[in-house]
């Protein structure tokens, strides 16, 4: 009975043609791939910087993507700010104020900083995330401000005291020894002013110092420069950053 057979030097050139071609197609493929970036999120091209035919170096940016479900908020915070943030806080969630939407706070929450300071500032870059509002058109740089409330900061969680600056506790001229005050910022026709108030320190803490009594939750008061004010003088909000 006949039987289709091949000599086994024929057989072993066929297999080193198949495995040759194997090779070439798997390195095909992987090529492609090279030749492809996919997103990793859905969203909008804002700027390119690469040309059609580019040699591009591995790791080099060639476009930024901004998303559509939310946003990102970069923003400076000194360093006696930077130590004392708990970003493992669920309660630590800044309030974001956008210039072109004046008058609307948005709630954003923690996602990355760095871990060395900006040349010549001494402050670090933290980065937040919030939702995307509605209204807001797709273009990045827009300016704003960031509110950070000190009682959400490391050690607020406890809720039994206010951790404060040590710096933003003074004892006023004219009166006795120990007995500490604050300024803290009222806001009368659109304008800030600083109104002096004797309050009740406890145990100095690495974060800051506890206020017992004399403060409520959400008041905001003067972190640093007390010693350069005076009752009811007119101050400004100190913003730091730029660009979100």
């Amino acid at each position: 009975m006949a039987r289709n057979v091949i000599p086994r030097a024929e057989l072993d050139v066929h297999r080193a043609a198949r495995d040759s071609a194997q090779a070439a197609l798997k390195l095909a493929r992987e090529e492609v791939n090279d030749m492809q970036i996919r997103a990793p999120f859905t969203g909008v091209i804002a700027t390119l910087t690469a040309r059609n035919y580019q040699v591009i170096p591995a790791g080099q940016p060639i476009a930024t993507l901004n998303s559509l479900d939310s946003l990102d908020v970069v923003f400076s915070i000194p360093e006696n700010l930077f130590i004392v943030i708990d970003e493992n806080n669920a309660q630590y969630q800044p309030i974001v104020l956008l210039n072109n939407l004046p008058g609307r706070e948005f709630t954003a929450r923690y996602k990355e900083h760095t871990t060395n300071t900006t040349a010549g500032s001494l402050t670090y870059q933290m980065t937040l995330t919030m939702p995307r509002p509605q209204d807001l058109p797709m273009l990045s740089g827009m300016s704003g401000s960031v509110k950070i409330n000190l009682g959400n900061l490391a050690g607020a969680s406890q809720k039994a005291n206010v951790i404060v600056p040590v710096e933003a506790i003074f004892n006023p001229d004219n009166s006795p020894r120990n007995q500490p005050h604050v300024w803290v910022i009222k806001e009368r026709d659109g304008k800030l002013f600083v109104e002096s108030r004797q309050v009740e320190t406890g145990q100095l803490t690495a974060n800051g110092i506890q206020i017992v009594s004399g403060l409520a939750d959400g008041e905001r008061i003067v972190a640093a420069g007390t010693r350069e004010l005076r009752p009811n003088q007119e101050v400004r909000a100190w913003v730091r950053e730029r660009g979100l």
